[in-house]
C-alpha cells in the first residue's frame, strides 16, 4: 500500500471518532471500516464542548428550572494499533466536566468510562468489506451515576459491532450496526452509525448520522425510575473536516446536533482534535 493511501486511510479512521467525544457512553465506539496496517497505529486527543437547555422526559421535550442549562466539556484520549492488516484494537478514555446552572446545582467532573474493542476484517471483495468488533466498556472513575446531570451510567457493558464499508477511490461510505449488552439496570441497546466521506488533497470531508435505540427501560418521571434505567435514545447528525499536516500529523474540526431523542438532552456542540501516527 502506498504511503499516500495509508495516510488517507488513517485520516478517515480518525475522522470517525473525532466528533463524538463523550456525549453519551453509548456513542463512544461508533466506527467506520478502516483499519491500520500491521505494526502501525494512531493516538489522538480531542476536545468536545456541548450543551442543552431542553431535554426529553420520555418522548416530550421540556425545560426544567431545576436542571437549567447544561454544559458538558470532555477531553478524550483515543488510540488504535494494528497487529495484522486484518486485526486491530481501539480504545477510548474521556475526562468529562459536566455542570448546570439550574436550581439543583448539578456538577461533576472526572474520568468517565474506558472503552476497548478488538476489530477483525473478516471479508473483503473489491470495494466492499465487512469488519466485526467485540469489546467492553466499564467505568473507571468514581462518579455518581443516578443524577439528572452526571458523567455516565456507571455500568460495565459488552460491546459488539459489525461494519459494512464501500470504498471507491477517495470516496467511502460505511454502515455500522451494533449491540450493547449493558450491566446494572441500564437497558441493552442498538447503536447504528452511518458515515460518508470524500478526500480532496490533504482534506477529508465527511458527514455522519447516529441513531441509538434502547431495548426497553424507564421514562423520566416513571414511579421508581433511575437515570441508569432510562430508555435513553437519540438521533444525531454532524459534519467533520480533517486536514493532514504531514504523513504523521493531522487536525480535525466537527459539529453535531440532536435531531430527536428520548430521556436525553437536546444537545449540540463542536469538537476539535489532533492525531499522531505511530
Amino acid at each position: 500500500m502506498s504511503r499516500h493511501l495509508s495516510t488517507w486511510r488513517r485520516a478517515c479512521a480518525f475522522a470517525a471518532v473525532a466528533a463524538l467525544g463523550a456525549a453519551l457512553p453509548a456513542a463512544a465506539m461508533d466506527l467506520n471500516g478502516f483499519l491500520p496496517e500491521a505494526g502501525t497505529g494512531d493516538v489522538a486527543l480531542s476536545f468536545t464542548d456541548e450543551g442543552y437547555d431542553e431535554f426529553w422526559a420520555g418522548e416530550t421535550r421540556v425545560s426544567d428550572p431545576g436542571v437549567g442549562e447544561v454544559e458538558i466539556q470532555s477531553l478524550s484520549l483515543w488510540g488504535r494499533w494494528g497487529f495484522t492488516d486484518r486485526f486491530a484494537i481501539v480504545a477510548n478514555l474521556p475526562y468529562v466536566d459536566a455542570d448546570s446552572d439550574g436550581l439543583g446545582g448539578f456538577e461533576d467532573s472526572g474520568i468517565q468510562d474506558l472503552s476497548a474493542l478488538g476489530l477483525f476484517r473478516f471479508w473483503e471483495g473489491g470495494p466492499h468489506s465487512l469488519t466485526g468488533g467485540a469489546g467492553v466498556r466499564t467505568d473507571v472513575g468514581d462518579y455518581e451515576a443516578n443524577l439528572p446531570v452526571d458523567l455516565g451510567d456507571g455500568t460495565t457493558d459488552a460491546l459488539f459491532r459489525l461494519v459494512y464499508q464501500l470504498t471507491s477511490g477517495k470516496f467511502y461510505v460505511s454502515q455500522q450496526v451494533g449491540y450493547d449488552a449493558r450491566g446494572g439496570d441500564a437497558p441493552d441497546g442498538f447503536p447504528f452509525y452511518t458515515e460518508a466521506g470524500w478526500t480532496v488533497g490533504r482534506v477529508t470531508l465527511s458527514g455522519f448520522y447516529q441513531h441509538y435505540e434502547a431495548d426497553g427501560g424507564t421514562d423520566i418521571g416513571d414511579p421508581g425510575f433511575t437515570f441508569p434505567s432510562n430508555r435513553e435514545e437519540f438521533q444525531r447528525a454532524g459534519a467533520k473536516v480533517y486536514a493532514r499536516a504531514s504523513s504523521r500529523w493531522g487536525f480535525s474540526v466537527a459539529g453535531f446536533t440532536t435531531l430527536d431523542g428520548r430521556n436525553t438532552g437536546d444537545t449540540s456542540g463542536f469538537s476539535v482534535g489532533v492525531v499522531a501516527g505511530l
